[in-house]
């Protein structure tokens, strides 16, 4: 009886397996389908980065025509030196990593739910996802390292390895600023206790590491602290760069100076609320809590932040995607997150106006922000604590 029940789980393996392999290879297909289109940001700035890399070498990163993280230009350096087309270099670099963040999320999901179906398909989801698929593997774009290295910090982080998922973090925050959009919920775990004050430390180390190779190449130390600043100075000509925010209910092309300190200061204000009200919130920080927080960060964030890209969700989709699956009848959320984030990737890759005015979109958004929301207010309480809150029920005065 124990050989047929082993033979049929290998037979249940094998198959999955071939699901598995299946995927993966119509994945690899559809990517190498459209790798030849050349989208404006190519022509316009990774094609000129990789021709000065290419002409003055290593010692090019002493310039200043870049504005990206240094890392991301050791990157395009290495693929100077490869004897392949550049575009199709970066392109398959960033599309492997989709398939490493996939595999990644599958982990993620496992470990939440114990469930192997929803960890398979949700590492098919995030690879036949329209804005994955557009980011890197036509639009050249490289979202996908910063999520990667954030799916890898929040992995070890449910795994109660600390140092190395806070490793991980300070690592994407050397390649890309907007991993601060979750930041917020570092903070809530350092409350909570379960991530130590010295483990922040992580942070500047890593930023410092990162640039370190672009200062000895020459570039002054004062240029690389500030190149995330450089970044933001680039955007002020419009409050919200085809992306579903609150400045496009409110007019993205007006009174530019005035809203960006505004809405600075109104999202600083905002979660600080939120941080106070979820460090005196008694409940079980369970893995689901972990990822509910990290998608509603990244929402509340990006919402009342000025000058958001398109692409500023890529990361907060990812744990969408995870948290649907630990919640399947949330599931319609991710669907309408994704039609959401793809309407802008279709306005910059067509250079066509959406059907939808922008205003809708931003309204849709704030539906799902609030239903993200009210899911985190109503996240189950420690057991104890119910028991308070239903004598407080008992002696609240009718009427």
């Amino acid at each position: 009886m124990d050989q047929y029940i082993r033979e049929w789980m290998n037979k249940g393996k094998r198959s999955e397996y071939l699901f598995l392999g299946l995927l993966t290879l119509l994945a690899v297909l559809v990517r190498v389908s459209v790798r030849t289109y050349v989208s404006d940001d190519w022509t316009v700035f990774w094609s000129s980065w990789l021709l000065e890399l290419k002409t003055k070498g290593f010692g090019a990163l002493a310039g200043n025509f870049y504005d990206y993280a240094p890392p991301v230009m050791y990157l395009l350096y290495i693929i100077t030196l490869l004897p392949v087309n550049s575009m199709t270099a970066l392109k398959g670099f960033c599309c492997l990593l989709e398939f490493a963040g996939a595999a990644v999320i599958a982990e993620i999901v496992m470990e939440c739910t114990g469930n192997r179906k929803r960890a398979q398909f949700a590492y098919g989801i995030f690879l036949f996802l329209p804005t994955v698929i557009l980011n890197a593997a036509v639009w050249s774009q490289c979202d996908i390292i910063y999520t990667l290295l954030i799916l890898c910090s929040v992995y070890f982080l449910l795994k109660n390895r600390t140092w190395t998922g806070m490793w991980f973090y300070g690592a994407a925050f050397a390649v890309k600023l907007q991993t601060l959009f979750i930041f917020p919920f570092l903070v809530i775990l350092w409350v909570r206790r379960k991530v130590e004050l010295r483990h922040f430390v992580t942070i500047p180390v890593m930023y410092l590491l990162g640039i370190l190779p672009a200062w000895l190449a020459g570039r002054p130390f004062s240029e690389l602290l500030g190149i995330y600043a450089f970044q933001g100075s680039k955007d002020r000509w419009s409050l919200s760069i085809k992306f579903p925010n609150i400045y496009q209910i409110i007019g993205n092309n007006y009174f530019l100076d005035e809203y960006v300190g505004a809405g600075m200061y109104l999202i600083l204000g905002i979660l600080m609320m939120v941080m106070c009200w979820m460090a005196y919130q008694r409940v079980r920080v369970t893995k689901e809590y972990v990822i509910l927080s990290i998608v509603f960060m990244g929402m509340l964030t990006t919402y009342f932040l000025p000058h958001m890209h398109e692409r500023y969700l890529y990361v907060t989709d990812a744990f969408l995607l995870i948290y649907v699956m630990i919640r399947l009848r949330r599931f319609w959320l991710f669907l309408a997150a994704s039609f959401l984030t793809v309407v802008g990737y279709a306005q910059y890759l067509t250079n066509q106006e959406p059907y939808v005015h922008y205003g809708i979109l931003a309204f849709i958004q704030l539906g799902l922000l609030i239903v993200i929301g009210l899911d985190l207010y109503r996240f189950p309480v420690y057991e104890q604590d119910r028991g308070e809150l239903d004598k407080m029920e008992e002696r609240r005065i009718p009427g």
